[in-house]
């Protein structure tokens, strides 16, 4: 069995420390593939090569000249499964280095056994999350029997009716940092630890989200579930967990449905401003937006807010995002904006002079309604174009 060589370094600068001696590692065919002096590394170990030939027990070495590469110490083999997969040595006059050798030959092992248990670990899961993300993106035709049974060889029952949850957790407008990736890692650990505890939940990552799939229940409960998890994660304020939740399909052969309802309802929830937990049957235009190419949502929010600024167009997408959030309530709104009613009525005439279309009328309000949500899905290609058409005026 081949092991990592940076596996192979913290384990032999592990060992140095503890004895305060030289160690090397080498391999089957004695060349030294870790080292605590750096120029050996890669060189030929001559008794080495005799330790795994011979399969000795042990092989002190006295001299410079006694084995090509090799310098005075102790040498014994690495055996791992009942086979010798290499040597470990420490670099001394016998009398100094000779009582360390069962020690560290066993300390040595212990470590290699570790390493292989936690690659044989990434290998299962490797091959989980490959059939679950086959299962998930699968048609109907392609969950036959045999899928069924490759899931049940790996501890999966995926006839269970289930529901597909996903979750995103994302920074709340602070600098990605390695800091904030880890809190991101961390809370996504909590989050699979939550829903494993709800019994035959599987929870894996597909892509940037958290593919949940938990036993089917109600809109009401899933819906509890899902802000237990919000509220959870979210006492972090640097962090912002969006959620979104499928519908109810009609078999384990259609999760792939599931699967993108929930993905329309999460990406509802990544463009609302209060990230507010979605489910696929309270959205609307959404159920299609994602059909409509991107020029054409960008045609449609230029023509809507025709005598505007591109770079206002943002500032009048979040007034009307709240003043329709807020039923229409100009009170309500006003105290969301943390203006006066009065000046949101003033802004709002204003809007109505610019583009024709008064934002406070029934008839009209469908057409806002529909450049709010082509604004969210295309909010970084309009400031890309901004910063064009001013770099054109220069």
């Amino acid at each position: 069995m081949k092991f990592p060589k940076r596996s192979c370094m913290q384990i032999v600068y592990e060992v140095s420390a503890v004895i305060g001696e030289q160690v090397n590692m080498m391999d089957q065919q004695g060349t030294i593939i870790a080292s605590t002096d750096a120029s050996r590394i890669g060189t030929f170990h001559a008794g080495a090569k005799r330790v795994v030939d011979e399969r000795l027990e042990c092989l002190t070495i006295h001299g410079d000249e006694e084995y090509t590469g090799a310098k005075p110490g102790v040498n014994l083999p690495l055996q791992f499964q009942n086979d010798i997969i290499g040597v470990i040595g420490i670099t001394g006059p016998e009398s100094a280095v000779g009582k360390y050798g069962q020690i560290i030959k066993k300390m040595t092992e212990i470590l290699l056994m570790d390493i292989a248990v936690r690659q044989e670990v990434d290998v299962d899961q490797r091959i989980r999350t490959r059939f679950l993300n086959d299962w998930i993106h699968g048609s109907p035709r392609e969950i036959n029997r045999q899928m069924v049974e490759n899931g049940r060889q790996i501890g999966i029952d995926i006839t269970v009716p289930r529901r597909v949850m996903l979750v995103s957790i994302i920074h709340r407008g602070a600098a990605v940092t390695v800091a904030l990736q880890r809190s991101i890692d961390a809370a996504e650990g909590s989050v699979r630890k939550q829903l494993s505890a709800l019994g035959d939940a599987i929870v894996f990552k597909s892509g940037s989200a958290l593919v949940c799939c938990l036993r089917r229940d109600s809109d009401e409960r899933m819906l509890s579930i899902a802000r237990l998890v919000k509220e959870s994660i979210e006492q972090d304020v640097s962090l912002a967990v969006c959620v979104g939740i499928d519908d109810e399909v009609e078999s384990f052969t259609f999760i792939n449905t599931a699967y993108q309802h929930a993905q329309k309802a999460l990406r509802t929830c990544l463009r609302s401003p209060g990230k507010d937990v979605r489910l696929y049957d309270s959205i609307n235009m959404e159920i299609f937006s994602g059909e409509i190419p991107d020029l054409i949502k960008l045609e449609y929010v230029r023509r809507i807010f025709r005598n505007c600024p591109m770079e206002e167009v943002g500032k009048w997408i979040v007034l009307l995002d709240t003043y329709y959030a807020c039923e229409g309530s100009i009170t309500e709104a006003a105290q969301h904006l943390y203006i006066h009613k009065n000046t949101l009525q003033y802004r709002l005439k204003q809007l109505c002079e610019k583009t024709g279309y008064d934002p406070r009328s029934i008839r009209f309000s469908s057409l806002y309604y529909n450049a709010i949500h082509f604004y969210r899905d295309i909010a970084e290609k309009l400031r890309l174009d901004s910063d064009n058409d001013a770099h054109d005026d220069v």
